[in-house]
């Protein structure tokens, strides 16, 4: 009869990670939870240890309330929960965790979160991001000395092709020239940087082709090899040198170009107005729209779709205008007594 383990943390972690084979962003969400609560409950505490108090005194701590309203709010609280409760599950199921109950702490602990609207970019949000790089492109050009922005015709492409495909940002950067079919007019975004593991082929339209044909050309003419990283700000930058773009120089991007809009521009903020749009259009189509967010699951997609404001404001006029006008009709014969003013 095999003996249960007992193993402490970072042996489940290592155990699981060995055994599920997860990627390296996976291993890094499950991380992250776990170096938070051992340093709540303590590192020598094992997880056979924790109690389902020890878990609740660990939420009313860091979740925001009136008591803590520096707290984090209710969906990391869920977010961290899931991830301990997935990896309790595995240690209970795999007898790394000689508990009794074989019941995880974390069960039903989660909370209901906050239903808030997605945030998506204004029309003028664009248009100003798109006359900030054309003013530090034609500054480039004229200058012929690097922008505040700068390469400022890279950002230009990065910025349409997030505008006009929503892909994520860990998916554009996984791109590669070899991805990129010009003639055929597509785009392959792939599994690697997906959130679901799942490749998109998304078609490329007739304002983002000119974009990504001056990307393919300017790639090839520094270099950039077939199975490369094409969307790499390192090829074309005089003030970066690294040998491949990451999230961090993206994100920086993004904060800089946010400064001079007046409004935060960030590449899911596009996914999310995109989305948006396609769902509130006329000839909007759920399924379209799910292949073009990649979604797998359609309730995913469903949740995009919100009335306009002014399509409520319209639809409540037509129900004043209507019942004034049936109000105006009727004449109503109250026998009110005189009442006098004096």
């Amino acid at each position: 009869m095999n003996r249960v383990r007992n193993c402490d943390f970072s042996e489940l972690l290592e155990e699981m990670f060995v055994e599920r084979w997860l990627s390296t962003k996976t291993q890094t969400s499950y991380i992250g939870p776990v170096s938070l609560f051992r340093r709540y409950i303590g590192t020598h505490v094992l997880p056979s240890e924790v109690s389902r108090r020890d878990v609740l005194n660990w939420r009313l701590a860091i979740v925001k309330s009136d008591r803590n309203p520096d707290g984090i709010e209710e969906s990391s609280w869920n977010n961290y929960a899931r991830h301990l409760k997935a990896l309790y599950r595995f240690g209970i199921s795999h007898e790394l965790i000689p508990i009794q109950v074989h019941t995880s702490p974390f069960e039903k602990v989660f909370l209901r979160e906050k239903k808030r609207g997605r945030k998506t970019l204004r029309d003028k949000d664009i248009v100003f991001a798109r006359e900030a790089l054309e003013l530090c492109r034609r500054y480039e050009v004229v200058k012929g000395q690097p922008a505040p922005i700068h390469p400022a015709w890279f950002w230009q492409v990065v910025v349409e092709t997030f505008y006009h495909t929503g892909i994520r940002l860990n998916q554009l950067l996984s791109i590669k020239p070899n991805d990129i079919h010009l003639k055929r007019r597509r785009l392959v975004a792939s599994a690697e940087g997906a959130k679901n593991s799942y490749e998109a082929v998304l078609p490329i339209t007739d304002a983002l082709y000119p974009h990504l044909a001056t990307l393919m050309t300017s790639a090839h003419a520094a270099g950039c090899q077939r199975y490369d990283q094409l969307f790499n700000v390192n090829l074309f930058s005089v003030r970066t040198k690294r040998k491949t773009m990451d999230v961090w120089q993206v994100e920086r991007f993004f904060k800089q170009l946010s400064r001079y809009c007046g409004s935060r521009i960030t590449p899911h903020r596009f996914r999310h107005s995109l989305a948006t749009d396609l769902m509130r259009s006329e000839g909007r189509d759920l399924y379209l729209t799910q292949q073009i967010c990649g979604h797998t699951d359609i309730r995913s997609t469903i949740e995009y779709i919100s009335p306009d404001l002014n399509m409520l404001r319209q639809y409540l006029d037509q129900r004043h205008s209507r019942k004034e006008q049936v109000l105006g009709d009727s004449s109503l014969d109250l026998n009110i007594p005189h009442i006098s003013l004096r």
